[in-house]
């Protein structure tokens, strides 16, 4: 949910901002924003981010599509694992749908900012988004990914290990006609409960 609110949210920022712009800015026109740090420069972009491979721009759009598809087949499968990989998915995928609509519907992307204090590539509001998510995608992977494999190799193991030992206690006669019966359910919610006063037990220790 947190995803698909922060992709949406993305779309709408870059498409609102490149509809001001095209709607009040003539084309190659500019209009100062901050003096000697940036301005509103209108023009076009018929290449990825950051004018980058203008001359391949059937090439990209294919490439875009596939890391499109990718990334929303990782936020469907991996959507538990971590909230700041679904985040850095999700503006990396708002961002590249915004330009991609641009593509679209118009043969090239609309970009606006203009850095005063250094000759840079004219960027947009979805530039921002998909380099900001790869950013923190990059922090994901360094200081979180580690930990995250590491704690659901824990509860893969003690699940089959606690799911193992309730088949056994299943197979063995039950004398108590009342005792209610040990589900998988239950056995993984049980494990869980297990692992979290763990860590619990650790961070307090």
């Amino acid at each position: 949910m947190l995803a698909a609110v922060i992709a949406v949210l993305a779309i709408i920022a870059d498409q609102v901002t490149k509809y001001i712009v095209v709607a009040n800015i003539e084309y190659k026109g500019s209009v100062p924003f901050i003096p000697g740090f940036m301005s509103f420069f209108h023009t076009r972009n018929t290449g990825a981010a950051f004018s980058m491979f203008s001359d391949q721009r059937w090439v990209y759009m294919v490439f875009s599509f596939i890391s499109m598809g990718l990334i929303i087949f990782m936020l469907v499968k991996e959507y538990k694992r971590h909230r700041l990989l679904n985040i850095a998915l999700a503006m990396v995928l708002g961002g590249g749908i915004g330009n991609m609509i641009d593509r679209i519907r118009l043969g090239y992307v609309v970009d606006f900012f203009k850095t005063e204090f250094m000759d840079f590539a004219v960027f947009n509001v979805a530039d921002c988004f998909i380099t900001v998510g790869a950013v923190l995608l990059g922090v994901y992977v360094i200081f979180f990914e580690p930990r995250v494999e590491k704690r659901l190799k824990a509860e893969k193991a003690a699940l089959a290990a606690a799911t193992e030992c309730a088949t056994a206690e299943t197979v063995a006669p039950v004398t108590d006609e009342k005792a209610e019966p040990i589900t998988e359910e239950k056995t993984e919610e049980a494990v869980k409960a297990e692992i979290t006063s763990s860590e619990e037990n650790s961070e307090n220790g």
